[in-house]
């Protein structure tokens, strides 16, 4: 154990990530320029990164022998694109997108719990090929289950962030409304800058705070040995400071000025301070979570594909929760 830290601590160990960092914040940035164009392309980037989860969570639960079905999993963020799209178009509010998600979710678990009972021979095919020894009946339920896990976590609550990226369009609040086309305030995109902002500031200042103040670990073996209150509470930190950043940049724009202080909001670094430790609960929450999963799966990444910080969820996990938050504090100030 001692000796992989030391490796790990190695500059050749550290170069991958911080390349791979710089290429997902230059992917990023340029995602929001695209976005000035057309806030689906954002939605594209939120729906790559949505897959990218899903299948890597659901690559673990392979890894665990609970069997999904994939098509459904790679379906379901299709469906909630287009339920966005929908709502944007026919006037609907983040009520009704919402309500349409957990129809959707619904409505698979429904079908995929029937069709291998009505098809008796072709559920008979799937359970013996899963190596299920239960009934059919257990089987079907089990394997609608462990799909629809997958499409709730991750891919339902990072739906919020589409919520988040249409939050002018599809919000019932008059306010939001009129600041929007009087004066060009783009409630959306101060949204989707606290997101990832607090989240990277979080992540960041977790790993510094727990590598280099150390500090006790959490008494959780199955988190893993690198998790420490020390960590933690850098994460927490580093939300906050990243929640005042975002105050104060958007502040300075007479537009989000008028808005903070419009009769009804009075939104104040102060709401951004607690919206910050609360942006950094949630991420850390992501997670430990996440980390929980991993352990029981008995894996150290979700994938490789991001060299020096492995898969798309290992490098996502805390936004999942934080998109959760930070659209109910949208709400909250703007609604």
């Amino acid at each position: 154990m001692e000796n992989n830290c030391k490796v790990t601590n190695t500059p050749a160990k550290w170069l991958p990530r911080i390349i791979s960092g710089a290429v997902i914040l230059v992917v990023l940035v340029g995602f929001f320029f695209l976005r000035e164009l057309s806030a689906y392309a954002f939605d594209l980037l939120i729906g790559v990164i949505m897959m990218f989860c899903a299948f890597e969570v659901e690559n673990l639960l392979h890894k665990m022998d609970r069997p999904t079905w994939t098509t459904v999993v790679g379906l379901f963020p299709i469906l909630s694109f287009a339920s966005i799209i929908v709502s944007v178009n026919t006037n609907m509010n983040f009520y009704h997108f919402i309500l349409i998600n957990i129809a959707i979710l619904v409505i698979l678990f429904v079908i995929m719990f029937a069709l291998p009972l009505i098809f008796y021979k072709w559920g008979e095919k799937y359970r013996q090929g899963d190596g299920f020894n239960s009934s059919l009946t257990l089987y079907a339920y089990q394997k609608a289950m462990n799909t629809i896990f997958v499409c709730f976590w991750p891919t339902f609550l990072l739906s919020f962030a589409f919520a988040i990226n249409h939050f002018g369009q599809i919000s019932i609040s008059s306010v939001a409304s009129a600041f929007e086309g009087s004066y060009g305030v783009d409630i959306g995109l101060l949204g989707l800058v606290l997101l990832f902002v607090t989240t990277m500031f979080a992540d960041t200042f977790a790993m510094l705070f727990g590598r280099f103040l150390k500090g006790p670990k959490i008494s959780m073996a199955k988190l893993g040995p690198g998790k420490s209150w020390t960590g933690l509470l850098g994460g927490i930190v580093g939300a906050i400071i990243a929640s005042i950043i975002v105050f104060y940049i958007f502040n300075a724009f007479s537009g989000y000025h008028q808005l903070f202080v419009s009769p009804g909001i009075s939104a104040s670094v102060w709401t951004f301070i607690l919206g910050g430790l609360f942006c950094g609960i949630f991420n850390m929450g992501g997670d430990l979570l996440s980390s929980l999963f991993k352990r029981r799966a008995v894996v150290k990444d979700y994938s490789q594909i991001i060299p020096g910080h492995g898969g798309v969820m290992d490098r996502y996990n805390g936004l999942v929760f934080n998109a959760v938050f930070v659209f109910i504090f949208l709400c909250i100030l703007f609604v």
